[in-house]
């Protein structure tokens, strides 16, 4: 028999983006699944567009906006699947999405998968074919806005990244993991997640051949939104914290430094301040919230099965030199305005 699979689909004042997302999931071609929309107080009149337009959809409705970890983190036991699916409402999915992934996670004995993410805007355009997590605690897209090549087919790989927007994981897991950390609203709150999975001795697979469109920015807004820079900053400072080894605690914290130095420089000469204010207040709260990142700290060291260098080795963090040039690339992107 195959799993039941639950999927989340979380939304705040999303109405925009719910035809194309939910009439994808009705056509999908893995039959035995169930689509709940986690709806954050939403007053776009998101739930009555639902309820009229798509009533085999369960709604889950909160009374306020609890960001992307409590958001699904209070849904996950209205789920029926051994499987969740945590998906943005700014996607589209192929028919055969979650059949893929399924399928990869059974072959491969995988606890968590994600899909290969191409441009909602430009299909022609890679979103993501899942990430590395770098020295400073944050991570990147493996071909983001590069071409993608159809003709070459790849097997599933192991990767530090799923890729934002889209996880399915297996239910048992993602309990046994605590959920995401509900201190992080949202931001880097999935690589986290993997992150912990890894250390935790789980694995996390891409999966290539599953396909999920995303418009990129579409429900977050720019890469470059003060919010994002605010959350970002104090979410990867956590990072740092809480997964990796002292001495890569040490070297992280180094790099952070010059690396929010050099992002001053660049908002600085480009006007803009609010970013730089959004760098300090993101500063500010993970200082005030170092205490209980510590307590976070000893739960993950004291269950870790892995090693930072274990974690190197399978290629799922990057080295310095490779986030220096992926930092380079991106800043090229965005001056090009390809965001």
């Amino acid at each position: 028999m195959p799993p039941k699979v639950s999927i989340l689909v979380l939304n705040y004042n999303g109405v925009r983006f719910l035809d194309d997302c939910l009439r994808s999931l009705e056509e999908l071609s893995y039959r035995d699944h169930e689509v709940i929309l986690i709806d954050n107080a939403s007053t776009d009149g998101s739930v009555e567009y639902v309820k009229q337009n798509f009533p085999w959809v369960k709604l889950v409705v909160h009374d306020r906006n609890y960001g992307v970890c409590e958001g699904y983190n209070r849904s996950v036991d209205y789920t029926e699947g051994e499987y969740v699916v945590f998906l943005n409402n700014d996607t589209r999915v192929h028919r055969d999405w979650l059949t893929e992934l399924i399928k990869a996670a059974q072959e491969h004995q995988a606890d968590i998968c994600g899909s290969k993410m191409l441009s909602l805007d430009n299909p022609e355009i890679i979103a993501s074919l899942g990430g590395k997590i770098t020295p400073i605690g944050s991570g990147y897209d493996v071909g983001f806005n590069s071409k993608d090549d159809k003709d070459k087919t790849k097997e599933p790989a192991s990767v530090g990244i799923v890729g934002s927007g889209m996880t399915l994981i297996k239910k048992r897991v993602f309990l046994d993991l605590q959920g995401f950390d509900p201190d992080y609203f949202a931001g880097v709150e999935d690589l986290d997640l993997v992150w912990r999975a890894w250390l935790w001795g789980y694995k996390t697979i891409h999966v290539p051949s599953s396909i999920v469109y995303h418009k990129v920015g579409g429900s977050w807004g720019s890469r470059q939104s003060s919010q994002r820079i605010l959350l970002g900053q104090k979410n990867s400072l956590a990072n740092i914290i809480k997964n990796f080894e002292f001495i890569n605690v040490i070297k992280g914290l180094a790099i952070s430094i010059v690396y929010n130095i050099v992002r001053i420089i660049i908002f600085l000469f480009s006007g803009k301040f609010q970013n730089i204010l959004a760098l300090a207040k993101g500063t500010i709260y993970f200082i005030k919230e170092l205490p209980e990142t510590l307590k976070k700290r000893k739960v993950i060291q004291r269950n870790r099965k892995r090693t930072d260098k274990e974690l190197r080795q399978l290629g799922l963090i990057a080295s310095l030199s490779e986030s220096i040039a992926e930092f380079v690339r991106l800043k090229g992107v965005i001056s090009s305005n390809q965001l």
